[in-house]
């Protein structure tokens, strides 16, 4: 399973006016229910993990995040990708004292066949890339994110 099957024109959101976290994520978690990939009671699920296992990473272009739960509230795979137009604060992996300033959150919902590891392994991969993540940030469309994602992974 590579992210560019992942990721979709369809699931891609610039410019995001969101004042919370809860705010971007209710934004992604919508988008992934209208499109048929995740059940109706993802969003809380996603809000439970997130008190539980903080999913903001301080990286140096960017502070992003990566949300996920498990697969029974997912109807089959994809990533929600939203593109914050001011940052919000998530907590962080590695210190969930601190907050990370998020600009970009990768909504992950990856049903029972998912390969979970594999997917954190390649986005992971993909965001180690200082110039990945500032070509995110300059996008000015869902289609230069998906030939973004394509070219890398």
């Amino acid at each position: 399973m590579v992210l560019a099957d992942l990721i979709t024109e369809n699931l891609v959101l610039l410019g995001v006016e969101a004042g919370t976290k809860e705010e971007a994520l209710k934004q992604t978690s919508t988008r992934l229910m209208e499109q048929g990939y995740v059940k109706e009671t993802f969003y809380s699920a996603l809000l439970e993990r997130e008190a539980e296992y903080p999913t903001g990473l301080a990286l140096p272009a960017c502070d992003i995040a990566i949300p996920h739960v498990s697969p029974e509230h997912v109807k089959r795979s994809g990533i929600a990708v939203a593109v914050l137009k001011n940052a919000v604060k998530f907590r962080r992996v590695d210190d969930p004292e601190a907050d990370a300033k998020v600009k970009i959150i990768f909504n992950i919902a990856l049903d029972r066949n998912g390969k979970q590891v594999e997917v954190l392994q390649k986005l992971m991969e993909f965001i180690s890339d200082e110039a990945v993540l500032g070509s995110i940030l300059r996008a000015k469309s869902a289609g230069d994110i998906i030939r973004l994602v394509g070219k890398v992974v």
